[in-house]
């Protein structure tokens, strides 16, 4: 199996939106890319869809009859690869035939994360879960590079601590007025949470984060711009097809 030692992954943050007007997706259709929730329907040519939330995959109706989420069931249908999380919440009856499921864990894992869960924190964050997955498929060596992992909180001196609320009117998403979903302006998670809490256990020896957002509140990995990321990206070009197969590959025969 030749899993390639360079990856992207493509968070949701509002930061993306410096990569795309230099031509991001252009610059990585042909590399090993990992999408996190919606980012698949701007990053088409994505490796595989990662995400953690059984209301993204297939929302369940409200008692009036309304989604928190858009249904995106058929799309998801279209797609070559999607990885989520079983956290028991009733999404087997969902499966479709293009999606692998794994256990859940709350706390970083190395070795045993097939059988026990792959990390996502209690926070139940994608970005986390995108990125236990890649360090895993890459055996811990090699280049992943973070995009839109913004961890975006407001300045504390303009929180009103006494009538605090965790939704916020900044634009936390890329797509921030495009994709409308439970999601969108909630920003309690990062201001209640220290980001390098969660994010530290990935530091590995041979293992190199860059965090591709120079605004971001995750201080624990090198931070670059896009600029330095384009000029670091390798010009190999990966056969989709065949890298997911590889990935398949790895995980049947890991059981």
């Amino acid at each position: 199996m030749n899993i390639p030692k360079e990856c992207i992954i493509v968070g949701g943050g509002a930061s993306i939106k410096e990569g795309l007007a230099l031509g991001l997706k252009d610059k990585i259709k042909d590399k090993f890319v990992i999408a996190c929730n919606y980012a698949f329907m701007h990053f088409d040519n994505n490796t595989f869809l990662a995400f953690c939330d059984r209301d993204f995959y297939k929302p369940v109706p409200k008692e009036n009859g309304t989604l928190d989420n858009p249904d995106i069931y058929e799309e998801l249908k279209k797609l070559s690869l999607i990885i989520g999380i079983d956290d028991g919440q009733n999404i087997q009856e969902f499966q479709l035939p293009n999606t692998l499921f794994f256990k859940r864990s709350k706390e970083y894992r190395q070795k045993d994360c097939l059988e026990n869960g792959f990390y996502n924190s209690e926070l139940k964050l994608t970005g986390i879960f995108a990125l236990s997955l890649a360090s895993f498929l890459m055996n811990y060596e090699g280049t992943i590079y973070l995009l839109g992992f913004d961890w975006t909180r407001r300045q504390p001196e303009t929180i009103d601590e006494k009538n605090y609320n965790g939704k916020s009117d900044l634009d936390i998403h890329y797509y921030e007025k495009e994709i409308i979903h439970r999601g969108t302006g909630l920003i309690g998670a990062y201001e209640r949470h220290d980001a390098d809490k969660y994010f530290k256990c990935f530091i590995e020896p041979n293992l190199k984060i860059y965090n591709v957002s120079l605004q971001s509140n995750i201080e624990i990995f090198e931070k670059i711009d896009y600029n330095k990321m384009f000029d670091l990206l390798s010009q190999k070009a990966i056969n989709q097809n065949e890298l997911r197969q590889d990935i398949k590959n790895l995980f049947k025969n890991s059981f």
